[in-house]
C-alpha cells in the first residue's frame, strides 16, 4: 500500500479505515477443514490521530476454530520388576583398584533398549542407607548408593520403593534411601519423609501427557512401621489407594499403581493379587505394575465398571519378575520388560494404546574367576547372535536357554490376548 505522508496525518475518516481493511490476506494463512472463509467483522467508525507507520501492518491470520488444542501425543514406557543386590552381586561389582562398586556392566545390553523409551520404571527392592550401615544382601538388604546413579545412567526415570524390604534398615534406611535417590536425580514413590510428601503423587509428564505413579506393598517382613509414622511406607489399603488414585486423577491423564504382592516363586497370580489389582482399576487406575513373586507372571487387559457406571479398561501385569538379582534357576533368573505406548488424542482422552512383554535373562558367569551378572534382552540378543555380532559372551547352554525362553515366555504371559477396549 502506498505510503501516507506525514503532512496528511490529520483526522482520518471512516472511509480510510475501510480502505485499510481491504489489504490482501496472505494466501492460506492456516489450514482449514471448511471451504468457507470466515467473514470479517463489520468495522465501526474510528478516528486515528497522530502519524501512521509508513507501511500498513499486514492483517492478522484468520484463526481456524477447528484447530485442535490437544494434538495427538504418544509416550513410550518400559517397566521392569525387582532390582535387587545380593551378596554375590556385591562381590562381582567390587572394583579393588578404585575401591568402589561398579554395577554398570550388569546393564550394558539393556541400556540401548532403554534409550528408545521416554520413561523407564522399576522396583528398587533394597535400601541405600550408606556404607556406615554395612552393605549386605539377603535377608536385610543395603546396597551401595552408587546403584542409584547407575540406574539413572542406563535410562531409569523412576523407581517404586514400597516393598517388603523397605524397612531393612528401619526408619533411617528409608530416609537415607530417599536422600541418595534425590541426589542422583532418580524419581521415586512408595516411601516418604513425611505425610505431606506422601500425599503428593509422583507425576511424569511429556509433551502434554501426564501419568501418575503410586506404589504400595503387602508388608515389610514383620518389621513394624514406627508408631505415628505410617507415611514412611505405603501399605496396600483399599481406602488409602482409593483416595490416592482419586487425588492423582485430578492432575493426571493416566494413573499407574505399583503393587508389591503375590506368592514368591509362583508363576500365576493368586486370588489376592487379582482382587487388589481389579479394585485399583475400579478406583480409576489404568495400569498395574506387579512385583514380589521373583518370577514372571501373566498380564491381561481387564474391563471393570466404575462407581459412576462407566466401563473402564486397564492393564494388569501381575509380576514382572527379577530384573537383576543373583537368584538362579526355576525362572528366578528371568524377568520381563513391559513395553507400553501411551496415547493422548486430540480431544484430550488418554489410554494405553499397546503393550508387549520382552523377556530378559540374567546370565551368570565367572570371567577370570570374578562373579558377573549381566541382563540380556532375549529377542534382541538372539537377533544379534543370528547377525553374527560380537561382544556377546554367552555359553552354548545359555544360548539354548534363550531360545527356550523366546518360545515359552510369550505364551506364558498372555493370559488374555484380547485387545484393549476404549476407556
Amino acid at each position: 500500500m502506498r505510503s501516507i505522508r506525514r503532512s496528511q496525518a490529520w483526522m482520518i475518516t471512516l472511509s480510510l479505515a475501510l480502505l485499510a481493511g481491504c489489504a490482501p490476506v496472505p494466501a492460506n494463512p492456516v489450514e482449514s477443514t471448511s471451504s468457507e472463509v470466515p467473514s470479517l467483522p463489520q468495522a465501526e467508525p474510528v478516528q486515528i490521530e497522530a502519524s501512521l507507520p509508513s507501511e500498513a501492518s499486514p492483517a492478522p491470520p484468520i484463526r481456524d476454530e477447528t484447530e485442535s488444542r490437544f494434538p495427538e501425543v504418544r509416550v513410550s514406557v518400559m517397566a521392569v520388576g525387582d532390582i535387587m543386590v545380593h551378596d554375590q552381586q556385591l562381590e562381582g561389582a567390587w572394583n579393588a583398584a578404585s575401591k568402589s562398586y561398579d554395577f554398570l556392566p550388569s546393564f550394558e545390553h539393556v541400556k540401548p533398549l532403554f534409550q528408545e523409551a521416554d520413561w523407564v520404571i522399576g522396583n528398587l527392592e533394597t535400601t541405600l542407607t550408606g556404607k556406615e550401615a554395612r552393605y549386605t544382601g539377603y535377608p536385610m538388604f543395603n546396597s551401595p548408593e552408587s546403584l542409584a546413579q547407575t540406574l539413572v545412567d542406563v535410562g531409569f526415570t523412576a523407581v517404586s520403593t514400597a516393598n517388603n524390604h523397605s524397612l531393612d534398615r528401619k526408619e533411617q534406611g528409608v530416609l537415607k534411601t530417599i536422600e541418595h535417590l534425590d541426589q542422583s536425580g532418580l524419581l521415586h514413590t512408595g516411601t516418604f519423609r513425611n505425610a505431606e510428601e506422601r500425599d503428593e503423587p509422583l507425576f511424569l509428564t511429556k509433551d502434554g501427557l501426564t501419568m501418575a505413579l503410586l506404589s504400595y506393598t503387602y508388608g515389610t517382613n514383620g518389621i513394624p512401621i514406627p508408631e505415628g509414622k505410617s507415611y514412611l511406607v505405603n501399605l496396600i489399603d483399599p481406602d488409602l489407594m482409593k483416595k490416592d488414585i482419586a487425588r492423582a486423577r485430578e492432575k493426571a491423564d493416566l494413573v499407574a499403581v505399583a503393587l508389591h504382592f503375590g506368592d514368591e516363586y509362583v508363576r500365576l497370580p493368586n486370588a489376592f493379587q487379582k482382587k487388589t489389582a481389579e479394585l485399583c482399576l475400579q478406583y480409576g487406575a489404568d495400569l498395574i505394575l506387579g512385583a514380589h513373586p521373583h518370577v514372571v507372571q501373566p498380564y491381561e487387559w481387564k474391563t471393570v465398571t466404575l462407581e459412576d457406571g462407566r466401563e473402564h479398561t486397564g492393564l494388569i501385569a501381575y509380576s514382572l519378575g527379577n530384573f537383576i538379582s543373583a537368584q538362579r534357576w526355576d525362572y528366578k533368573d528371568v524377568g520381563a520388560i513391559l513395553k507400553l505406548s501411551l496415547y493422548k488424542g486430540e480431544n484430550g482422552e488418554a489410554k494405553i494404546e499397546s503393550a508387549e512383554m520382552i523377556p530378559t535373562y540374567v546370565y551368570f558367569s565367572r570371567p577370570k574367576g570374578k562373579r558377573s551378572y549381566v541382563i540380556y534382552p532375549v529377542p534382541q540378543t538372539l537377533q544379534k547372535l543370528q547377525n553374527g555380532e560380537k561382544g556377546l559372551s554367552l555359553s552354548k547352554e545359555a544360548i539354548q536357554y534363550l531360545n527356550k525362553l523366546h518360545e515359552e515366555i510369550p505364551v506364558h504371559v498372555n493370559l488374555d490376548q484380547s485387545k484393549p477396549k476404549a476407556s
